[in-house]
């Protein structure tokens, strides 16, 4: 036996043993601890049917959900620099922007797209971009536009703020909320002509809810099927016009390995129609 199949075959007993009962519950406690104390990582526990079931079991060390002054602060460093998964939506906005007048970021955080997009994207002088989050960071993304003179830059306290734009943005967002997407966008009297999508747990297996730590805060956290996501938005009118992927982004569903999502996805559906009346 060579050394290097020796060592394959040993790490193929390792990854054997990790999987007997009584390791993989000696495996799950370690990392139930982790996951209620861990800082300055993102971890995920546990498959739920509901974002009630998931937030129920969430650790009482702390809170739930954005809404809290240390979330609010979490994605600083972004107001300045893009990352790799950001150049493909830098790209199909380059393409459409000079068409645009209004984007709506759907949990945007405090602008920050908006803020690190723009060294790169020419905006058009009479772009209006609104974002809209949970009330302790659209509060804190008010102060920082007051701080650098920002008109441009303005906060939504409702989803139906999106009618009538040109383009509806949601990066790394729609799986912390209960509702789908297709459903937002039935509601608006007038729909986003363009739908750009990025950060999106997407995968060919069923679709479920997990529970996220993101190191200040817990968050119930959809898993979506890919066909059930994006069938309903082709019901609406919209076409997929490109699709791509965010090796550097993914989850790991606890110490199941058969869980989770390597890498996520990025969308951009535009629709085939002219904007038509929500239902």
């Amino acid at each position: 036996m060579t050394r290097r199949s020796a060592a394959s075959q040993l790490g193929s007993w390792l990854d054997q043993a990790a999987d007997l009962p009584p390791v993989r519950a000696l495996r799950q406690r370690r990392f139930d601890r982790l996951f209620a104390s861990a800082t300055g990582m993102s971890l995920y526990r546990g498959v739920y049917a509901s974002f009630a079931e998931a937030a129920a079991s969430a650790p009482a060390s702390k809170p739930l959900g954005y809404d809290s002054p240390e979330p609010a602060r979490m994605y600083d460093e972004r107001l300045q620099r893009v990352y790799p998964n950001d150049y493909p939506v830098l790209f199909w906005l380059a393409r459409i922007l000079p068409d645009v007048r209004s984007v709506f970021d759907f949990g945007g955080h405090v602008g920050v797209a908006y803020y690190a997009y723009e060294k790169y994207l020419r905006y058009p002088d009479d772009l209006q971009w609104t974002v809209l989050d949970v009330p302790a960071v659209a509060d804190r993304g008010r102060e920082l536009a007051r701080e650098r003179g920002v008109a441009r830059l303005r906060f939504a306290g409702d989803v139906a703020q999106a009618s009538g734009t040109d383009v509806f943005l949601a990066a790394g967002s729609l799986q912390y909320v209960e509702q789908p997407l297709h459903e937002m966008l039935a509601r608006l009297e007038q729909r986003p002509a363009h739908v750009v999508i990025n950060k999106l747990p997407l995968h060919a297996g069923q679709a479920f809810v997990t529970l996220q730590s993101i190191g200040t805060a817990f968050c119930p956290y959809h898993v979506f099927n890919r066909e059930a996501f994006l069938d309903p938005l082709r019901g609406l009118g919209y076409e997929l016009v490109d699709e791509w992927q965010n090796p550097d982004v993914g989850c790991r569903i606890s110490v199941d390995r058969t869980r989770g999502v390597p890498a996520y996805t990025g969308l951009y559906l535009r629709s085939s129609a002219r904007p038509s009346r929500g239902r």
